[in-house]
């Protein structure tokens, strides 16, 4: 009875974990890079289509969703959106949630959804009590498992973005980051370390610091590069707050940040919607022609703004992508 107990545990565990990423997968035996071992077995690597992939970093096997536009061609430079999920979500939900997939459709640009880091237990939680495994970024401060196992997200993005760029013809300065959340904070993360990578971010309902373990409060590192920033939170938002906690400094004072290193003009352009509900701050003239623009919505909680999940009277995917189009690496 004890082995048939242990069985069924080991058993509920493996499809916790396996499940999600079952598929028809192969060795990508043409790979110049150990990186990528794995990929969809009917997959040219620049097929237009929805693939999932697995990519090692390090002593780590790291997955990823990657949609690839009809109009892809491959001898034209295209854009590059990464997506970031929030905590205990992952890229299935996150692809579906932002629409970005249709969006990158319509708009001629390749998107990607990367997996945050899980852990068994955690997973087999989330998946019983969630309906789905639950993943995290280590955003520095947040979140909590992904910061104590000291998971390595700066390399796995780096080298997920490496890989996509040897396996197809993307445009350098046309790189792009956004996120949701912890994935929102794991954004800003991202552009202030791969500031000469990363031509913008678009953070959404995600801070650039909070406390620390040690009482401490963490913020992200100063950038070497000029970087365009756009941010969209709600001020009613009860997971991150508007105005900040004892887990989180304010957007205010995220915007602050970048304004600061972009060299901005402190003075912002405003704009208020004709219902109230929508607020726009625009700091103009940072270096390189960086830009720092604030979306404030007034009755907004934790959500993503527009989708088909939250309707508003914005939408977070397609001002994101408006501007990042005005907005390459220079």
């Amino acid at each position: 009875m004890k082995n048939k107990i242990i069985g069924i545990f080991v058993c509920m565990m493996l499809i916790a974990i396996v499940f999600p990423v079952a598929g028809n997968l192969n060795i990508d035996a043409n790979s110049k890079n150990n990186s990528n071992i794995f990929v969809n077995s009917n997959n040219p690597k620049s097929s237009p289509g929805d693939y999932f992939r697995f990519i090692r970093v390090g002593l780590r096997i790291r997955t990823y969703r990657i949609h690839i536009p009809p109009g892809y061609d491959e001898a034209s430079p295209t854009p590059l959106v990464v997506s970031l999920h929030g905590f205990t979500s992952n890229s299935i939900t996150n692809e579906m949630m932002t629409g970005l997939s249709k969006k990158a459709d319509f708009e001629g640009f390749i998107s990607v959804y990367p997996n945050g880091a899980t852990d068994p237990f955690f997973g087999l939680f989330t998946r019983i009590f969630f309906g789905r495994l639950g993943r995290y970024w280590n955003a520095a401060f947040c979140c909590g498992r992904a910061v104590k196992r000291n998971i390595d997200d700066l390399a796995f993005i780096r080298a997920l973005i490496e890989r996509i760029e040897k396996d197809m013809n993307i445009d350098s300065n046309r790189i792009f980051v956004t996120g949701m959340s912890n994935g929102g904070m794991m954004s800003h993360r991202l552009g202030a370390e791969f500031s000469e990578l990363i031509a913008a971010i678009a953070p959404v309902t995600g801070t650039a610091g909070g406390r620390l373990e040690d009482g401490s409060f963490y913020i992200i590192p100063e950038p070497e590069n000029p970087l365009s920033v756009i941010i969209f939170h709600g001020m009613k938002d009860p997971v991150v707050p508007y105005d900040g906690n004892e887990y989180f400094i304010s957007v205010n004072d995220s915007v602050t940040f970048w304004v600061e290193q972009n060299n901005c003009d402190p003075t912002p352009h405003i704009n208020i919607s004709d219902s109230g509900n929508i607020i726009t701050r625009t700091y103009l003239n940072g270096n390189n022609g960086a830009e720092v623009v604030l979306y404030t919505v007034v009755n907004g909680g934790h959500e993503w703004f527009g989708s088909d999940y939250f309707p508003c009277e914005i939408s977070a995917t397609d001002l994101m992508w408006d501007f990042f189009e005005a907005h390459p690496k220079k």
